[in-house]
This record gives C-alpha cells, structure tokens and sequence, in this order.
C-alpha cells in the first residue's frame, strides 16, 4: 500500500485517492524528490486543486483547514471577494508589460503611503531578489562589503544569506562555537568566498553586535535582520540598540518584512516595534498569492543610488519587475487590508488561535509553547523560553513532526510549526483548528 492510500486508511474509503495517486507518480517522475520546495516534508503525497476563504481542496476534493495561506502570502485568504476581481481584471488588460504600468504605481504609492521609513521603492519579484538587490544597494552606497546576519534568521536562498539558518543540524561541538562569528553553510554549493563576506550575531544579544560592528564596523555594509526573527519577538531595546550601533559605525540596517510586513500593521514591524531601518525588503502580501517583492527607503538613500544624486546606478532589471497581475493583487489586499476593523480582527483571530493552542498542551501534559504576534502563531515543543536560535535547539523535532504528521491527516493545511490566519478565518475555523490539534497531540 502507497503512501497516498495508507493515510486514506484513516481519512477515507480506499480508492478515493486515485488523482493523488496518479499524479504524485507523475511528480515523482518530473522532480527529482517529488517535492516543489524543501519546506514540503509531508509523509504522503498531497496535490491541491483549489482554495476559497480559509479552506483549500486537493484534486480528490478532500477539503483542509489551511493555516499555511501559501507560507502567509494570503492574508486576505484564498479568493477575496475584493481582491479576485482585482486579478482578473488585470488578467484580461494584460499581465506583464515589461514597462511602467498602473497597476506597479499604484502598489507602490500604497508601500510608501503605508511604511514609515520608505520614500520611494523598487519593485522585484520574490523576497529573495529583494534581499539579493538590498544587501546591493548597502555595499554600493557605504563603499564596503561585510553583511552582519543573525543566526537562525531566514532571508531566502542567496548565497550570502544561506547562512547559520540550519542549526539544528550540527553537532555539539559546531554547537559549542556560540562567540565564533563566522558562518556556516547551511547546504553544499556555497563558496568559501562568499563565506568569508559574511559576520554571524546571536539574536536579542545586543552586547555581541556592538563588539562584532566595534572590531569589523569600518567593513560592514549593512546588517541585516528580521525584526520579528521567525517566530522570536525582539526583547526590549534590542532593536534600537542595533540601529544605534549601525549608525554609529556607518553601516545600513535592513530590516527583512518579507513576514512582517502589513501583517502586524500597516507600517509592519517598525511600525509596530518603533524603530525604522535604512531599507526595507518586502514580500508575500504584496504580492496576494504571485511573485512579487520591493525594497524601499528613504530619498537620501533611493536617490543615490538610483535618482537624482546617484553617480552611477545600481543594477536592478527583471522581465517580471513590476508584473501587473501580482501588483494589482497586492494593491487590492493591501485596500482590505485597510478596510475598519481588518487589522482587529486579524489580532483577535491570532490571539485566540494561540490561547487555544496553549490549552491544549497544557490539558495534554505535553511540554510546549506557542509563540506569535497579530496573525501568527508559531508551535514550539518544549517548555524553555527563546531568545535566539540556538535557545531553540532543545525542543523535540521528532514530537513536533508526529503532531503535524496527525494534523495533516485530520485536514489541516500547515507547514512545520508556524501558521497564519486571514481576513477570511472565522472563529469556528480556529477553534475547529485547536480542536484537531488537542486530538493529535492525544495520539501521542
């Protein structure tokens, strides 16, 4: 019995997986792991049709609770009785011009009205490429060529950011190098060269990045950070204490609201933290479910390195810059967004997703916590608290894999250990949601 079917086993009547089936042999044939991303760890085969509010169907029709929303880019939910429109009226105007279009103006005046830091932006397509062209945009304009990053933080799959994500993954004594600042690759194919260009930090440890930019501050371009590193909140006066200390030695801070950004308010995590940053990368809601990305700042620094005062340019081209499709959804959700009562009811929806879930471990006996901001909620299977990524080592990966192996089966749509929820969830589906949950960690 495959994969697909053993779980119908315990979801449904065998046989009732047959395109799952069909279909995850034809992507076992076309990708070399089956697999469309690393994140896609599931234990069986998953292939989605469709979604609609807070819910998604795979192509059996089977229906899942999605607390994944496409990695969060879908805070609006799935098919927005504002924003769908919006796409297909773009959709039959025309998607990509490969020139200034409306729909790209419109995106950003919404970004610079919105963000307290940004005067003008730049737009890419993935939170990648905007990480990519920010660190860029910090070495041309400071004239240097260090990044300063912090342990455990996510910034995509550059290269240069490729680093010291995947801790858990070492062993005690790459463990034990806790004041070493230099990186590790988090997967073969990333040069010693390129290594070499970037400095490590703990996060929430003020002290280690005010001696790291005190001994190497006249080479580092730019340190860039999640405010909100993954699901660890800041401590009180971290934040400030790095935009002090970069300012101090001349360096840029880049603030990555891939995440963040209008999920904790319109203005993002400096809104809601108050301290604003050189740039801003951008991501994931811009882009309501397409590719999209931006990085913005203020004149000074725009200007620069692009307008009126730049001596010379930087560099930043994409056939798929600016797509007037992905703009266009990201304008109409960020008008959702800002409709009264949005940011409310995404808050109280948060809230109540990780008050029920903070229950149900303690009903349980299980030892866990719940982590989360706004709309977000992160499940963390151990009772120590978190300052940092190597904090974060002692829970037990195996348990939290068994929890989500048992989610998935009772039809909830999350990936690892963080989930989000919509303008489009309702309280029945959160509650519905902690339900399931409080069933899986009972299997254990």
């Amino acid at each position: 019995m495959d994969a697909a079917n053993a779980v119908e086993g315990k979801r449904g009547t065998q046989g009732e997986a047959r395109r799952t089936t069909a279909l995850a042999r034809r992507a076992a044939a076309a990708f070399p792991d089956a697999r469309l991303t690393a994140a896609d760890t599931r234990p069986f085969p998953v292939v989605m049709a469709r979604g609609a509010g807070d819910r998604i169907y795979d192509v059996d029709g089977r229906e899942y609770l999605d607390f994944h929303l496409s990695s969060g880019a879908l805070v609006a939910g799935h098919a927005h009785p504002d924003v769908q429109p919006a796409l297909r009226r773009q959709v039959e105007a025309g998607g990509n011009f490969g020139a200034m279009n409306e729909a790209a103006i419109e995106l950003a005046e919404r970004i610079v009205a919105a963000v307290p830091s940004i005067d003008s932006v730049k737009l890419v397509v993935s939170g990648t490429e905007a990480t990519l062209h920010a660190i860029r945009m910090a070495r041309a304009y400071t004239g240097r060529d260090l990044v300063l990053r912090f342990e455990g933080a996510y910034h995509g799959h550059l290269d240069m950011v490729s680093l010291s994500n995947k801790l858990a993954t070492l062993g005690p004594a790459d463990r034990a190098k806790v004041p070493d600042i230099h990186p590790i690759p988090d997967c073969p194919g990333i040069p010693r060269a390129i290594q070499d260009l970037c400095l490590v930090a703990p996060f929430n440890d003020a002290a280690a990045v005010r001696r790291i930019l005190a001994e190497h501050g006249e080479r580092i371009a730019c340190v860039i950070m999640e405010p909100f590193q993954r699901f660890i909140e800041p401590r009180a006066g971290f934040l400030q204490a790095v935009r002090d200390a970069t300012r101090a030695c001349g360096a840029l801070l880049i603030f990555d609201e891939i995440v963040s950004g209008f999920r904790f308010g319109p203005g993002g995590a400096q809104e809601h933290y108050g301290v604003r940053p050189d740039l801003t990368t951008l991501g994931k809601i811009i882009g309501a479910g397409y590719p999209n990305g931006a990085i913005g700042g203020p004149a000074e620094i725009m200007d620069a390195l692009f307008g009126k005062t730049a001596r010379a340019p930087v560099y930043l081209a994409g056939t798929f810059a600016g797509h007037a499709v992905a703009a266009a959804g990201g304008a109409a959700t960020l008008d959702a967004l800002s409709q009264p009562g949005a940011y409310e009811k995404l808050f109280a929806l948060g809230a109540r997703a990780r008050e029920g879930l903070r229950s149900a471990f303690a009903r349980r006996g299980v030892p866990g916590r719940v982590f989360g901001v706004g709309p977000l909620f992160h499940l963390h299977f151990d009772d120590a608290d978190v300052a940092n990524a190597r904090d974060a080592l002692g829970e037990d990966k195996a348990l939290r894999k068994r929890v989500w192996n048992g989610l998935l089966e009772r039809g909830i749509h999350i990936t690892g250990a963080r989930g989000f929820v919509s303008l489009q969830h309702a309280a029945a589906t959160v509650d519905d949601f902690v339900g399931r949950f409080d069933a899986a960690l009972g299997d254990l």
